[in-house]
């Protein structure tokens, strides 16, 4: 089957310090997975544990087989858990508290037309047609009677709980269907109309910037990082236009050698930063036994 749709993707820090966020969208044939992650524990673990549950979800993503990815409930869950696992040793491995990085998550896996999510936490999924929600997640929040405000998470994925995410039923995609998921600096202040009047869907990722510094706009200062990954459904979606500086042939030339030198020497290189790792084939390869395994145990589960 055959699918059609256009994808995008935006993330801003907002009035913080730091971005904790983290998405990605994944694709292979007749499959695509959207990953949006609000990291919690503070600036080092929180973006520890997003950055590591979206690198986990997408290894589980590419490795997984067409028959595991027809099990979509299953997959979701086993891979939730495994990138709950991955947390914990990214945690071990940079010398961090295990219970420290932490982080919310939604995701969203349409395989051959048909529609799964999952989510644990406050980032929310949006399913919106005609410019209005038709489903939103429910927030995995402990809210007292009576009380406003902020309400503490009760769900999420690292951290010594083990994970309990939330998993949909089957849905099976029409067109004009529009999947809209963002952490809560970017839900906030969000109104399904925001997507038709600055988001092209034939261009999704052009106009997304606009939006999130109207929604950062909206928020009570200091925003909190906003990040949001959008589908449009049965949607071509085109090459984003390129905008070329005016080239005008004739013009007396402005660069002489002088100028051109410096330029030379602002170029950038390719040394390695005094800290920075170098690659390691042995990390790789620790890597892909730890995917190979993870899926050989979902073969056994499904």
């Amino acid at each position: 089957m055959e699918m059609h749709y256009s994808v995008g993707q935006q993330s801003h820090q907002g009035g913080r310090d730091y971005n904790e966020d983290s998405t990605a969208i994944f694709e292979r044939e007749n499959a695509v997975l959207l990953v949006v992650a609000d990291g919690l524990g503070g600036h080092e673990g929180g973006e520890v544990a997003s950055q590591c549950f979206v690198e986990a979800m997408g290894d589980s993503f590419k490795k997984a087989t067409p028959a595991q990815l027809e099990k979509a409930q299953s997959f979701l869950t086993l891979s939730i858990n495994f990138a709950h696992h991955s947390i914990h040793r990214r945690a071990v491995a940079q010398g961090l508290p295990v219970e420290s990085p932490k982080t919310t998550c939604v995701v969203c896996l349409i395989y051959k037309g048909i529609a799964h999510w999952a989510h644990s936490g406050d980032s929310r999924l949006y399913l919106i047609r005609r410019r209005q929600s038709r489903f939103i997640t429910e927030d995995h929040v402990s809210q007292k009677a009576g009380r406003k405000g902020n309400a503490p998470i009760n769900r999420c994925v690292g951290g010594l709980e083990a994970p309990r995410p939330e998993v949909s039923e089957p849905r099976k995609m029409r067109e004009g269907d529009v999947f809209f998921l963002a952490t809560d600096g970017a839900w906030a202040c969000f109104d399904p109309e925001d997507l038709s009047e600055y988001v092209d869907p034939q261009h999704p990722s052009l106009g997304l910037d606009s939006l999130l510094q109207t929604l950062e706009n909206r928020n009570k200062a200091p925003s909190d990082n906003l990040s949001v990954v959008v589908l449009f459904w049965a949607v071509k979606q085109l090459d984003n236009p390129e905008f070329n500086e005016f080239d005008e042939p004739d013009t007396v030339e402005l660069l002489d050698q002088s100028i051109q030198a410096s330029r030379a020497k602002e170029a950038p290189t390719t040394e390695a930063k005094p800290g920075e790792k170098k690659f390691d084939m042995k990390d790789l390869n620790e890597a892909i036994n730890e995917i190979e395994s993870f899926i050989s145990d979902l073969d056994d589960q499904l």
